[in-house]
């Protein structure tokens, strides 16, 4: 996923099975951010691409991917794109630091696995991993997901927040994009789950 910005270019969550000509793709790349402790695989491949970038990831980054040069940890260290692209932190969830993106100009949030909406999935695999998340062809809050939230207050207040933001599309980074309902669509998504928001 790519975020243009007057302040930058970023690029977020590359996937590991990326290929350095689709990486170089991507255009100058000021920034490469992992938004969570579950997509750092693809980071050492992305700064090898756009070695000029500034990498970007949640605590607990640099143990994972100990061969990364890390610039910044999000929530941590000032996040250059504030004013542009504010980072907000899914709380109560120690063992993935899910970060989530407001894209200012466009009214969008930006997500990684907070929610799925892999809505074209095909074949045995997909069906039976699907189906276990709860997230099988329709937008959806895993329930492996779920299970990282620790601290269920922290949790959920910090979604109250996020779903209290201003915006009108989702991005999710597992399937299609959500246009114009999509906060209403994030909120019915964490409702079905008993996520109070």
């Amino acid at each position: 996923m790519i975020a243009p910005l007057a302040s930058g270019r970023v690029l977020l969550s590359p996937a590991s099975t990326l290929t350095q000509e689709a990486l170089l793709r991507a255009g100058p790349v000021t920034d490469i951010v992992a938004p969570n402790l579950f997509h750092t695989g693809g980071i050492q491949a992305a700064s090898a691409a756009h070695p000029q970038a500034r990498v970007w990831g949640p605590p607990g980054c640099r143990e994972k991917q100990p061969g990364v040069t890390w610039h910044g940890l999000l929530g941590k260290d000032p996040w250059p794109h504030e004013g542009e692209l504010p980072v907000f932190q899914v709380e109560g969830m120690p063992g993935f630091h899910e970060h989530v993106f407001l894209h200012k100009a466009s009214r969008s949030l930006l997500v990684s696995d907070l929610v799925f909406n892999v809505v074209d999935a095909r074949g045995l695999g997909a069906w039976l991993i699907f189906s276990l998340f709860g997230t099988y062809r329709r937008l959806g809050v895993s329930r492996l997901f779920l299970r990282y939230a620790k601290d269920r207050p922290a949790f959920e207040s910090s979604l109250k927040k996020i779903t209290a933001l201003e915006f009108d599309h989702l991005l999710p980074g597992h399937g299609a994009v959500v246009m114009n309902d999509g906060r209403a669509a994030l909120i019915g998504a964490l409702r079905e789950r008993g996520v109070r928001v």
